[in-house]
């Protein structure tokens, strides 16, 4: 199995029913032996371009773990869904999911300043 998000866009006029489309998808993902993790709706909220002459939508986060089957008929779903204005889904790295390592500061050589100084100083 492998760990996916969706990010979908409800229509701003069918924004009562976000939660039937939301419990249709999950069906859909456990529907395929797929389990749904976590479901963050954002609310509704400004487009950053026009959208089928809309400029705010309905948004929600679906993150889920399932097969590649699953993400295509989940899709194919919300291709036919009037609406479903948008939507993009994308595989979770697993590498990623651990926070990176802090970033270690530059030593001075001895003789020389502070780094950041440097980066500080105009070039002539």
């Amino acid at each position: 199995m492998t760990r996916y998000e969706t990010l979908f866009i409800v229509h701003p006029e069918q924004g009562g029913k976000v939660k039937e489309f939301i419990d249709r998808f999950k069906k859909i993902i456990e529907g395929l032996d797929g389990t749904v993790s976590q479901v963050d709706e954002w609310g509704l909220r400004d487009l950053a371009y026009r959208i089928q002459k809309q400029v705010k939508g309905n948004y929600v986060l679906v993150q889920y773990q399932s097969s590649a089957r699953a993400v295509e008929e989940l899709e194919r779903n919300m291709k036919l869904s009037d609406g479903v204005l948008r939507f993009l889904t994308v595989r979770v790295d697993e590498a990623a999911k651990e926070p990176p390592p802090p970033r270690r500061r530059a030593v001075p050589e001895e003789g020389k300043g502070n780094p950041e100084e440097e980066l500080a100083k105009p070039e002539l």
